[in-house]
């Protein structure tokens, strides 16, 4: 008869099935937020930025092409959508995003120091056009499109250009609302590269 595991034999099997567990539940969770993420985990840059995650739910191609585009034209990306949030809500010409726009062409800081200062503007402007839009998943009847459109002046000025532009297109995204495939189909007839990407084929 072989002669019964010592103490340490049976610390060492209750700890290779305790790691054994653990393992299984780490790689169950990894599995999870892949669906999540559309069946593939992105890099860590990428969870980590505003807004990624839904459109990675949305449309999970054109997220990697954002990502996959060098930095100057992640850069462009993000002033494209600073751009159309702002017209989408009306807001292009009024005279503190008419600088603001421009600055973010030229590379330079925004006119105003934060978003809550932006929001200021906005709220204390009375020749805003205020409309509201379904939002894009269909939860809220009335989402303001001007308060939906100024963080993405914010989100295009960020100091990477990856979170700019793949954050600033979610605040576009939203400002569209209910009609966002629209803007997906507008980003990628603007950037051919993300084209390339269509999970739809165009």
């Amino acid at each position: 008869m072989p002669s019964p595991p010592t103490p340490r034999e049976r610390a060492e099997a209750k700890r290779r099935d305790r790691a054994a567990k653990e393992e299984v539940l780490r790689e169950a969770a990894k599995a999870a937020e892949a669906r999540r993420w559309g069946g593939r985990l992105p890099d860590d840059r990428v969870r980590r930025i505003n807004g990624a995650l839904e459109l990675a739910r949305l449309d999970r191609e054109l997220v990697d092409g954002i990502t996959d585009l060098d930095p100057a034209t992640q850069r462009a990306v993000a002033v494209w959508a600073a751009r159309r949030a702002c017209a989408a809500a009306g807001l292009t010409d009024l005279d503190w995003v008419k600088p603001a726009l421009a600055a973010l062409e030229r590379g330079e800081s925004l006119p105003f120091a934060d978003l809550g200062e932006a929001f200021r503007l906005l709220d204390a402007d009375p020749h805003v056009r205020r409309t509201t839009v379904a939002s894009y998943d269909g939860r809220h009847e009335h989402i303001s499109q001007q308060h939906m459109a100024v963080p993405a002046l914010w989100s295009a000025a960020a100091d990477d250009p990856l979170r700019a532009g793949l954050e600033s297109l979610f605040h576009a995204m939203v400002t569209f609302g209910i009609d966002y495939r629209r803007l997906m189909s507008e980003v990628r007839e603007a950037f051919p590269e993300l084209a390339e990407r269509d999970p739809g084929g165009g």
